[in-house]
């Protein structure tokens, strides 16, 4: 929640709800309360939140989320993500902030919502703020004036109140900046011993006896599938397909219909060398990686290979093909290299081009025009397109009239008889995932037949390509294998698991010698073991150290001569590290530069005024009356 007040300016989705909440107006009076109690989503201290304003909310946080995570987000998840207590939370805490700023005596003046109202862009015409626009906007999108000017004002409101409160924290300590800097730039260099499973694979011998145990334990990991046999009537919309007329204006309509998606549009073929930053990036370590791709443009505009260059210095999974992208249209690539690259006429390079990726130097291969299919071309495509919309409905027709008449034979089996002409198809048992060659694969389709129980028939199921009407002739229920029918597999298992269980053995074992004073090369070397030294390792380093998993970097920059070793040996999956600490490199204030203590101050800034923000709405929380509908 704070951070969406705060930064409601940078967000698309605040942007959005911004503007609707601005299309209110102040030009026509002041407004009032129409909310209904009844329509309470959320009550604080009498004033209500109505459920349209959570629901609305509530969409544009789970919109949020498919976008960050595409449309294969499922309910479950979005509960396990906590959207709805996410949604009551900011909405709760919003109005706490507004009714808090109206407490402190902080107001919002009408001609301040009008002035906040003439700047917005969506109202502006050549000659300045355009009321007839304003109104004409505000008419097309079926907005009331009165309703919702209550609306722009507690967003100014507060506004005010975050300023107000922000105010209360606005300097920060040079300490607090060199221990902010000391967090960034502070490094470590640790040995490592990495202990591997694989590696003990060879000196697994399997015992008959051991082997027929372990599998006791673990027969429900080998559980086979259910299986089920099938008599089915099907009725593919290609076979009504054949005696359908489609007439060239048919034709003709559905070109025009469909015309982009007949058109390719311009293309680039492009390589590109990556030096990577993120976010967490310090401006010392973007500082570093900007200066190496200013440096490799030089050698790329010098006339060395770009390819070679891309394998040798670019950091992204490309480097493998020369730093080859393949073909690309717009709308594939982040905006700023999409609009670079296609600036560049074939065989040019770019400047160096910065994106939320990091430093990008882009070549331009060849290009591609658009093209665009003309009627006579895809006009087979279109026919059989037409012919397939108007066979769903015929299939329909023909599949319903098939199960009427096996509902009124009293069988499947009976409705063959009457009808001799009608194929019923039939299948072996089968699992759901190895349905026969013919079968219906469709995951929806295959849910509903291994939901059917022995003897049951189906309704009409719809798939992709047609119906069908399904018989469950016989179930095998899923079973536990004999140890001789998955010996091969579970012989493997058994060795992995014995592996990985010598692995963490191997490594207490190990990391008990050198607690005990062992010396950390010998006794690595007495098991066979390599000893690696990591390169420096800070806490938001650019990329990872070979030597040592991203996330163990924490329990290594916790090290130091008086504490060498963490309290055990660590684990990242099933591999296994034992650490030593070598040296730390700890920065000095003086080494700051005037840009990165800005950043530092900005940064500390936000966290205090953030926490104060924090400190004040649960306050403001413990003193309210808040209460949420059951119906949430």
């Amino acid at each position: 929640m704070l951070q969406i007040l705060r930064n409601k300016a940078q967000s698309t989705i605040i942007q959005a709800l911004v503007l609707i909440i601005a299309l209110v107006f102040i030009f026509w009076g002041v407004g009032t309360n129409l909310m209904n109690r009844r329509d309470a989503a959320i009550v604080v201290n009498d004033q209500e939140i109505p459920f349209q304003e959570f629901q609305k909310r509530y969409d544009q946080m789970v919109n949020a989320y498919r976008q960050q995570f595409g449309d294969a987000i499922s309910e479950e998840m979005l509960k396990g993500l906590g959207v709805k207590q996410q949604v009551i939370s900011q909405l709760t805490q919003g109005e706490l902030l507004r009714q808090g700023s109206a407490a402190m005596g902080i107001m919002v003046a009408p001609i301040e919502i009008q002035s906040s109202i003439k700047k917005m862009p969506q109202f502006q015409s050549e000659s300045g703020f355009d009321l007839g626009k304003y109104k004409a906007i505000l008419a097309a999108n079926s907005f009331s004036p009165h309703k919702f000017e209550d609306s722009i004002s507690q967003d100014l409101l507060n506004d005010k109140g975050l300023l107000f409160i922000n105010d209360f924290a606005t300097t920060v300590s040079d300490s607090e900046i060199s221990a902010l800097h000391r967090q960034d730039q502070e490094s470590v260099v640790v040995k490592v011993i990495a202990i591997k499973p694989g590696a003990f694979n060879e000196q697994i011998v399997v015992e008959p006896e051991a082997l027929a145990a372990w599998f006791a334990t673990k027969k429900e990991n080998y559980k086979g599938e259910q299986k089920i046999k099938l008599k089915y009537l099907s009725f593919p919309f290609k076979s009504q397909m054949a005696g359908i007329t489609i007439s060239d204006e048919q034709v003709q309509a559905q070109f025009e219909k469909d015309k982009a998606d007949y058109q390719t549009p311009e293309q680039r073929q492009a390589r590109h060398i990556l030096l990577k930053t993120s976010a967490d990036s310090s401006p010392d370590q973007k500082a570093a990686q900007r200066k190496k791709a200013d440096d490799i443009l030089v050698k790329a505009r010098a006339g060395e290979d770009f390819a070679a260059l891309a394998t040798t210095w670019s950091e992204d999974t490309s480097k493998a093909n020369g730093g080859d992208l393949g073909t690309f249209a717009r709308g594939r690539m982040v905006k700023e290299f999409e609009d670079a690259a296609f600036a560049l006429e074939q065989g040019a390079i770019s400047e160096v081009v910065t994106t939320p990726f990091g430093y990008h130097i882009i070549k331009v291969e060849k290009i591609h025009p658009a093209i665009s299919r003309t009627l006579e071309e895809v006009r087979p495509a279109l026919v059989t397109k037409l012919q397939g919309e108007q066979a769903k409905p015929a299939a329909f027709q023909v599949a319903n009239s098939a199960y009427e008449g096996i509902i009124s034979a009293g069988s499947l089996q009976a409705y063959g008889e009457k009808n001799s002409a009608t194929t019923i198809g039939s299948t072996e048992f089968f699992s759901r995932s190895a349905p026969p060659a013919g079968m219906e694969r469709d995951p929806r389709f295959l849910d509903t037949i291994f939901a059917l129980k022995q003897g049951e028939l189906s309704s009409l199921i719809e798939t992709p390509s047609g119906y069908f009407i399904v018989f469950a002739e016989a179930i095998q229920e899923s079973a536990h294998p004999q140890l001789e029918e998955v010996m091969e597999q579970v012989k493997k298992d058994y060795i992995v698991a014995q592996s990985q269980e010598k692995a963490k053995e191997t490594a207490a074992r190990l990391f008990t010698a050198i607690q005990g004073g062992g010396d950390f090369e010998t006794v690595a070397k007495e098991a066979n073991l390599t000893v690696t030294t990591t390169g420096p390792l800070r806490k938001k380093s650019p990329q990872p150290d070979p030597a040592l998993p991203a996330s163990l970097v924490d329990q290594a920059l916790l090290l130091s001569a008086k504490n060498p070793l963490p309290k055990e040996a660590l684990a990242v999956q099933d591999n296994w590290y034992l650490l030593s600490f070598v040296e730390r490199t700890v920065p000095e204030l003086a080494s700051l530069k005037d840009e990165t203590r800005k950043e530092y101050t900005a940064t500390l800034l936000k966290q205090k005024q953030d926490r104060l923000l924090g400190s004040w709405l649960k306050q403001q929380e413990k003193r309210s009356k808040i209460l949420t509908s059951k119906n949430l």
